[in-house]
């Protein structure tokens, strides 16, 4: 519906969201960028309303990366002058020559580092390169030296272990055994029994995760249950309970923390928004804080088109962020579409069906 200041009628500004993954609640996107565009129009921050457009395409790596190209594409046939996704790393990496020959920008989750380009930015949902240095921090100040890796055939998984391994070497660790499997691996409990055969003092799971909720039975029958840690595989207990049983016991990299001024407040006026609170959820917050930097884009554009809507994400500074640890702020520049800034990673730990923050990065001694 168009907006009427001063009683001329304007029509509002589209952005799409693209679902290319089965997201466990889909409520818990969808809400909080409504929220955030209602709040910026009532605030008077943006002149125009922010219309949201949801097309629901999933693609890799249960379906086919077309199917995510596609539904990009519908969202910008519908008008849409940017774009929330892709979500995951697998169809970013498709998408990205799409994107730059749209020339409508895409705020993209992916921890992929092959997610680049003129369009192409990134609010990153986990960072290959950024969690490899975590995870092998957490190791060595852990005490842990002889480390065992399952690594999983993705295109995250092949990122991830390139800067897990010069961490390790950084660090001091010893990768004893390395067992490598698929998204859909068929002699899981043979991988993690040569494991424990090797002796290892630790664990780390390096890959996109969807096999980490088949592992937690596996220990049981291997009597086996080292430190472990993974990547942010570990945001899979928030789609479904039973999943938060599987992991159970791991430390993981996650972007929720209490300790973020911005977390409590976002949640309260979400509450009265929607009348439920959502559970400690990274979602919630990486989706009230995507839409804000599409509002503040709107405020900074030159033209209220996909390129003038990158000109006004290069142009964002300091934004606060409800993402990440206290000091997460977002910004960007002409040639800097990585947007988050600070500790906007760290490390959670699932105990007794939650998790629990653990702290954030600290470099060994």
């Amino acid at each position: 519906m168009a907006t009427t200041p001063h009683g001329v009628a304007f029509d509002p500004v589209r952005i799409g969201l693209l679902l290319d993954w089965p997201v466990g609640v889909p409520a818990n996107t969808i809400e909080p960028v409504t929220l955030a565009f209602e709040e910026a129009y009532a605030s008077k921050r943006t002149p125009r309303r922010i219309e949201l457009v949801v097309e629901e395409a999933h693609g890799l790596p249960l379906h086919a990366a077309t199917h995510a190209i596609a539904g990009y594409r519908r969202l910008v046939d519908a008008g849409c002058v940017g774009v929330i996704g892709p979500l995951i790393s697998d169809n970013a990496i498709a998408l990205a020559p799409v994107v730059d020959e749209c020339q409508v920008p895409a705020i993209s989750w992916c921890g992929t580092e092959r997610f680049h380009g003129a369009y192409c930015f990134v609010l990153g949902n986990g960072g290959c390169g950024e969690e490899g240095q975590l995870m092998a921090a957490w190791l060595a100040r852990e005490g842990h030296r002889k480390i065992g890796v399952l690594h999983e055939i993705s295109p995250n998984g092949e990122e991830y272990l390139q800067y897990f391994r010069w961490a390790c070497r950084d660090y001091g660790l010893s990768l004893v055994r390395m067992e490598t499997i698929t998204q859909m691996p068929e002699r899981l409990e043979d991988s993690l029994a040569a494991l424990r055969d090797a002796r290892a003092d630790a664990l780390a799971y390096i890959g996109f995760g969807y096999p980490s909720i088949l592992l937690a039975p596996i220990f049981e029958r291997l009597a086996w249950q080292p430190p472990r840690i993974m990547t942010t595989a570990i945001q899979f207990c928030y789609n479904k309970p039973e999943w938060m049983a599987a992991l159970e016991g791991w430390v993981g990299i996650d972007q929720y923390c209490e300790d973020n001024p911005l977390v409590t407040p976002l949640l309260d006026r979400f509450e009265r928004r929607f009348g439920r609170r959502p559970h400690t959820n990274t979602v919630v917050n990486l989706s009230y804080d995507t839409a804000r930097v599409f509002a503040e884009a709107i405020v900074r554009a030159p033209l209220l088109t996909g390129p003038g809507i990158r000109q006004g994400l290069e142009r964002i500074r300091f934004l606060p962020s409800a993402t990440g640890g206290p000091r997460t702020h977002i910004a960007a520049a002409p040639w800097d579409h990585k947007l988050f800034k600070g500790d906007w990673l760290l490390y959670r730990r699932i105990e007794a069906g939650r998790t629990v923050f653990v702290g954030t990065f600290e470099p060994p001694a």
